[in-house]
């Protein structure tokens, strides 16, 4: 599949007709999985006294529901079943687990900023190209990890991907450290990788940062695979 009919899962018909402000609110929500207010805030482009009216009227209207799993983020929003019909998405309500919280929400900060300063690129979530390469039945753009039973292959999906100037860069968000036997398969999957461009990890400073850094350099990557200090929030 090329650049250009990937982007059309996510880019909107030139000639459909225009989303409302609800509809669209509920489909930034629904790509991401699940976000923070302040995540609204900037999509819509308000302040956040907009941003709770609107949301207050999504939630009363059954199309988002707010989640309760972190203290340090009281204000969670997911979108039910019925907003990512309304919001025409084929994708399923997002499983969401304290555990995943934090990846989730920086990835849609790292989302954000990338749409900030990408011009006229696309930005495409996880959970978009999971369905994507449903609809494909095919490999767009992951990683060959090994084999599953049966000889198929065992995919790594990127946390997002950007598709920009007939190139694509897949964007893995590194918040903790994984083991270094994981990072050496990864990377070695996305250095081997021919449906990607660049590959940009972007990692948390201090231990993250340093071990992501160390497992390129080990497995010769540094061609493929740019390391970057920091994680927007």
């Amino acid at each position: 599949m090329q650049s250009a009919e990937v982007k059309n899962e996510v880019e909107p018909d030139k000639g459909a007709r225009p989303r409302t402000r609800d509809q669209e609110l509920v489909r930034f929500v629904g790509r991401h999985g699940v976000v923070a207010v302040e995540h609204v805030m900037e999509a819509m482009g308000v302040g956040r006294t907009a941003a709770y009216g609107r949301v207050a009227a999504c939630i009363e209207g059954g199309l988002l529901e707010r989640l309760a799993i972190l203290r340090s983020e009281p204000s969670l929003l997911r979108a039910t079943r019925s907003g990512l019909r309304y919001a025409g998405l084929g994708l399923p309500v997002a499983a969401v687990s304290p555990g995943g919280v934090k990846h989730s929400l920086a990835c849609a900060s790292v989302a954000q900023r990338i749409a900030r300063t990408n011009g006229q690129g696309a930005v495409m979530t996880e959970r978009e190209l999971v369905l994507a390469e449903q609809i494909a039945g095919e490999a767009i753009v992951s990683a060959e990890v090994g084999k599953l039973r049966g000889g198929r292959p065992r995919l790594h999906r990127p946390d997002l991907v950007i598709f920009k100037d007939g190139e694509r860069i897949a964007v893995e968000v590194e918040l903790t450290p994984k083991a270094p036997h994981r990072l050496d398969e990864l990377i070695r999957a996305w250095r081997r990788a021919l449906c990607v461009n660049e590959v940009h990890y972007l990692c948390e400073p201090g231990q993250t940062y340093r071990a992501v850094e160390r497992a390129v350099a080990r497995v010769r990557a540094e061609w493929r695979v740019a390391v970057i200090e920091g994680v927007p929030r």
